[in-house]
């Protein structure tokens, strides 16, 4: 059996490249032979983590692999690992979930160069094809990450959560849900844009619209202060019972079939599983204009709180006047996603 080392962060939190991890994990336990190595911030006992320094274990789990499928967010982590899957002469797979289009065009360049000693290169969207000023070929493929999740698998288990949701709907209120890996910042603004949504929440509610906002946070690592101070702020402008801001590592999943509307107010973004999700669920989703969106989402200008708040009106008005077309379930075939990434692994083994 081929022998599949994986890299990146591991759940716990609950992130984009987490979640696509475990799934795949999921849909491919019975094809390969997987190991790990963590790179999340939280570590667990289960994993070898990246950032306990123990380059003997790290350097052990490289050599007993056959392919290194490399998924770190971490950009050193990226290099690092092809650079010494290469110098072992492994297989080596990566896929790109997200890279920032402000780097400096040598740093470009050098990145360009490490990823193309890979065998095969997953790149989530096109955007990432052009900023890294990539080709399209053989080795190189533009594919979302997201992988259909198995909802009988996925439980709410904060009471808090549930209580909130329950509550909502007995008031008959419109459920807008968004989240965060992290409460992290770009360009000087809030990356996940928890402000936009505080503040258009607030303007909605000051115009009577039956709203009420989830907003779950999955770790507070270096947005600790930035979290309580919208907690406070919430607090201030009075509107405990219409928002909650949580910090959780439940379902989010869960939340999308719960809720009405989902927000993507990102000024930065890879391919956002949140976004394919809520559209697999058949759920309306309002997303930043900042990168291309899969089609069934509706747009809004990146950072722009007044076309937030006009765009996500005209979504809660479909939702009330039950004209809301996107209901239904989108049908996804988890065989083809099992092949594709089955066939992916045993080609690049076997060149």
């Amino acid at each position: 059996m081929i022998k599949v080392l994986i890299t990146g962060p591991i759940m716990p939190p609950a992130g984009g490249i987490s979640i696509h991890i475990s799934r795949l994990q999921n849909l491919l336990d019975e094809e390969f032979e997987f190991d790990y190595v963590d790179e999340s911030i939280q570590y667990k006992k289960d994993y070898y983590n990246i950032r306990s320094l123990s380059a003997i274990l790290y350097l052990k789990k490289a050599i007993e692999t056959d392919v290194f499928f490399i998924h770190s967010g971490n950009g050193f982590f990226k290099k690092m690992h092809i650079l010494l899957a290469k110098f072992l002469n492994k297989k080596i797979i990566i896929t790109i979930h997200g890279y920032r289009n402000r780097k400096n065009w040598i740093f470009r360049n050098i990145d360009k160069y490490i990823f193309e000693l890979s065998d095969k290169i997953i790149l989530v969207n096109e955007d990432i094809l052009q900023r890294i000023h990539l080709n399209l070929n053989k080795k190189c493929i533009v594919k979302n990450a997201f992988l259909p999740p198995i909802m009988q698998n996925e439980v709410l288990h904060s009471n808090q959560l549930k209580k909130w949701i329950t509550k909502s709907k007995s008031l008959n209120k419109i459920i807008l849900c968004a989240n965060a890996s992290r409460l992290d910042t770009h360009n000087n603004e809030d990356l996940y844009g928890l402000d936009m949504c505080v503040e258009v929440t607030r303007r909605l509610i000051d115009n009577n619209f039956p709203v009420t906002l989830i907003f779950i946070v999955s770790s507070l690592d270096k947005g600790k202060n930035r979290f309580y101070h919208f907690i406070d702020l919430i607090k201030t402008l009075k509107l405990e019972d219409e928002i909650l801001l949580i910090k959780e590592n439940d379902s989010f999943v869960k939340i999308i079939e719960e809720s009405d509307i989902v927000l993507r107010p990102t000024n930065t973004d890879g391919d956002a599983i949140t976004v394919r999700e809520a559209i697999y669920l058949g759920k309306t989703v309002l997303a930043s204009d900042i990168v291309k969106r899969p089609e069934g989402t509706s747009l809004f200008k990146n950072r722009d709180f007044d076309d937030f708040e006009l765009q996500l009106k005209k979504q809660i008005n479909i939702v009330l006047q039950g004209k809301n077309i996107t209901n239904e379930r989108k049908n996804y075939n988890t065989k083809e996603y099992k092949e594709f990434y089955v066939k992916l692994i045993e080609s690049t083994f076997f060149l």
